[in-house]
């Protein structure tokens, strides 16, 4: 009984444990094709890597509590991703600190197929060796039942997205300069972080997936009903829409984007992070004024590669 007391209580401070605001940062050491750096003189390219900060505002909105990955003597950890700049080479990631309430994100790009926007995968081939604590701290980021056909929960270490410079992309903060035609980068960063953050990624959102639609609780209160997703079931289906800021919008998460348009965030998106375990303490983020169709899934924990493509 007194162990069971003990349990209760440690239980107890767990829940009571404060949610701290998500941190997304950009890893540009794999920018090897200078998408997001002049390699000529090794300088940044400022207003690319301005938009992808701003594509990440978009979930500044995010609380949870997830658990510093540092390892320390005895413990060791690796994963491998696909190379943001070589879409068909891999890169293995090894001993990684990664702060508490912390994603890290490697960005890069290159010229491919023009179909193809982006697209983003979470790592796979992952391997954690040490204590019980460590190997709880990289797999699960401290979070409860992430994983299986039960899960209520998500939590990931942070991933990788690669962009097709192949595109004469947009690259404004606001709307002004984008032209018909023109893929805008900030709608496409925005999505490929959102399957990074989970979405048709995550157990728990394959676990609320029923005949063809999400069922969700907060998502079918948003929508109105059970919403509709793709054939993959990684995206919500096309013509899915809902408001943004008020105004009705296509979702962001559908498979694709209508060159010359801009898409963030819909309440439905929102509502579907929510579900997927994300203590989303907004239903909005507001744009800041200043500064995909094809998947794969393999893994030990957890692998999606998520392409955006860009519609006729």
């Amino acid at each position: 009984m007194k162990k069971l007391h003990i349990l209760l209580v440690a239980a107890g401070l767990l829940a009571a444990l404060p949610a701290h605001a998500l941190t997304i940062t950009f890893d540009y050491t794999y920018d090897s094709r200078g998408f997001f750096t002049d390699l000529a003189t090794g300088t940044p390219l400022l207003e690319r890597r301005a938009i992808l900060d701003q594509a990440a505002s978009f979930y500044s909105g995010f609380t949870d509590s997830l658990t510093a990955i540092a390892p320390q003597a005895g413990d060791s950890w690796s994963v491998q991703m696909t190379h943001p700049s070589l879409a068909g080479a891999a890169v293995t990631l090894n001993n990684l600190n990664i702060a508490a309430d912390t994603l890290r994100i490697y960005v890069g790009g290159s010229s491919s197929a023009p179909g193809v926007l982006g697209f983003a995968n979470t790592g796979y081939n992952l391997v954690a060796t040490g204590s019980d604590a460590f190997v709880d701290a990289v797999t699960t980021r401290g979070q409860a039942n992430t994983t299986g056909p039960a899960a209520t929960d998500y939590a990931v270490w942070g991933g990788m997205i690669w962009f097709n410079a192949a595109h004469d992309w947009y690259f404004g903060s606001d709307t002004s300069g984008l032209t018909a035609g023109r893929p805008d980068f900030l709608t496409t960063a925005t999505h490929e972080i959102g399957h990074i953050l989970g979405f048709g990624e995550a157990d728990s959102w394959q676990a609320q997936i029923e005949n063809g639609y999400f069922t969700g609780a907060a998502s079918v209160a948003s929508y109105g009903g059970a919403v509709p997703v793709d054939q993959y079931g990684s995206h919500w289906a096309a013509g899915v829409s809902s408001t943004y800021d008020g105004s009705p919008q296509g979702t962001l998460m559908d498979p694709s984007t209508v060159r010359g348009q801009r898409e963030l965030p819909t309440a439905l998106d929102y509502a579907a992070f929510k579900d997927i375990g994300w203590q989303v303490q907004a239903t909005a983020v507001p744009e800041p004024e200043s500064v995909v169709l094809l998947v794969a899934g393999i893994g030990l924990i957890s692998l999606a590669a998520r392409r955006r493509q860009a519609a006729a």
